[in-house]
């Protein structure tokens, strides 16, 4: 197993302290650093921090618990641009939500100006700034009204059929699967039987080597969201993406905890009005905000109410988020599949100097967590993350799961045998012995409290 770096930064203000942990990180692994410094022709590296949204849900204000800080993206950026000696191609780019405001995201923490500053100084060197999306939603009420076409990839896009390697290959959701929009035919058209594809962007696909700058924050679905479940930002379309299953865990579903009057007139009012929405133009949307105002107004938000599959009982969007680190690691430009023995190149610096609790990853509240966490494989720093945060992994699917054995292996051997390099202390000790970044840990979404800490 390889080893996970932890390092304690105060605040974003320490640039110089940020600057010297992303020097340790790509020290970490001596075949990444040779392969960044050989003159080897073009080379093409993506850094993909967590761009989810520009903001908090409800509070346009607040943004730093929500995605990457800028300047820990910069850090990473002059890293690369030395190492390279300003040669090859930097690709910053994320998919963030199909509603999110990509030109706003870039002027949090001023990073457009940044990466100005960055072209002038590089000038030799290739920095590219891309939305991955193939389409931008607009949304009124929370309720889709209209689907634009976005500027799509310049590499294109990949499909992966994982077939029987997929975990979600005779999972018992098959058919009742939700994707991102309304039409649920087509995220179950690509995922029965033998066909469980998922969509990439060719950008990530087709790098030398993957940077992956993720937030330390909790999730509504998966419990955390880190490594693993940053590579949703990497696809095309998220309706290819299973986020839950119909129905209660009594008739193998994972959408509501248990069967109720209430949660079986919700799930068929729902059904009626997102069919509204996507066939008749205009009214369609308004007759759903509609219902799903009464809704609310009757039964309780998802601020207080679980619904959507997010709670600790969500059977499937962990399956999805590993098949997708598989298709990553091990897939090839071709839609094809590379050996086990020779996944991706791939690094990962955690932003957890300000993490996110709570109702995540849209809502959260912030945690001053002052931690920055690095590695070279997925599954392992987000095993150290869960210990930061407080949360046990063994009651986390999402990452205990990473460590199964597979033809396509994400984490390999026990994670609690992991050696952590912990420079909060000048010490290493086993994962075991890690202490929570704040005393208490992180609080999670509700939908798992009193079930991960």
């Amino acid at each position: 197993m390889n080893n996970v770096l932890v390092g304690g930064i105060e605040s974003y203000r320490d640039r110089e302290g940020i600057r010297g942990f992303v020097e340790a990180a790509f020290g970490m692994d001596q075949t990444i650093d040779s392969f960044l410094k050989a003159s080897q022709g073009p080379r093409l590296v993506v850094v993909k921090p967590n761009w989810v949204q520009e903001s908090h849900e409800f509070q346009p204000d607040v943004w730093e618990p929500v995605i990457t800080h800028p300047t820990l993206i910069e850090a990473v950026l002059e890293a690369l641009a030395e190492r390279m000696e300003g040669q090859g191609t930097i690709c910053l780019c994320d998919a963030p939500n199909t509603c999110a405001n990509f030109k706003a995201i870039l002027e949090r923490g001023q990073l457009q100006a940044r990466t100005e500053i960055f072209r002038k100084r590089w000038p030799s060197m290739r920095l590219e700034v891309l939305d991955l999306r193939r389409e931008i939603w607009l949304r009124r009420e929370q309720v889709i009204v209209e689907r634009l076409p976005n500027t799509p990839d310049p590499r294109g896009y990949v499909a992966f059929n994982l077939g029987r390697a997929s975990l979600l290959y005779d999972y018992a959701g098959e058919g009742r699967y939700f994707g991102a929009d309304y039409d649920t035919q087509i995220v179950n058209r690509h995922h029965h039987g033998e066909i469980q594809e998922y969509l990439l962007a060719g950008t990530p696909v087709a790098c030398d080597l993957f940077v992956n700058l993720p937030k330390m924050k909790t999730h509504k679905k998966t419990g955390i969201t880190c490594c693993l479940k940053n590579l949703v930002g990497i696809t095309g379309d998220k309706d290819w993406l299973p986020h839950h299953t119909e129905g209660v865990p009594s008739k193998k579903g994972d959408e509501f905890p248990e069967e109720s009057l209430s949660n079986t007139i919700e799930a068929r009012i729902k059904k009626i009005g997102m069919k509204a929405a996507l066939i008749v133009p205009r009214f369609g949307p308004f007759l759903y905000r509609k219902m799903r105002n009464s809704g609310i107004a009757l039964l309780g938000s998802s601020e207080t109410r679980i619904r959507n599959g997010n709670w600790s009982g969500n059977d499937t969007c962990w399956r999805m988020v590993l098949d997708l680190n598989r298709a990553l690691l091990y897939g090839t430009r071709e839609g094809g599949w590379c050996a086990d023995t020779q996944p991706k190149r791939y690094l990962a610096i955690v932003d957890g100097i300000v993490g996110g609790e709570g109702n995540s990853p849209l809502c959260p509240e912030a945690v001053r967590s002052q931690t920055l966490v690095a590695g070279t494989a997925p599954a392992e720093v987000d095993a150290v993350v869960c210990r930061l945060m407080g949360f046990s992994l063994e009651r986390l699917p999402l990452v205990l799961h990473a460590f199964d054995a597979h033809p396509l292996p994400i984490g390999k051997g026990d994670p609690l045998d992991l050696i952590v390099n912990d420079l909060r202390i000048s010490e290493s000790l086993h994962l075991r012995d890690l202490a929570p970044a704040i005393k208490g840990g992180f609080r999670p979404h509700f939908g798992w409290q009193s079930l991960v800490e």
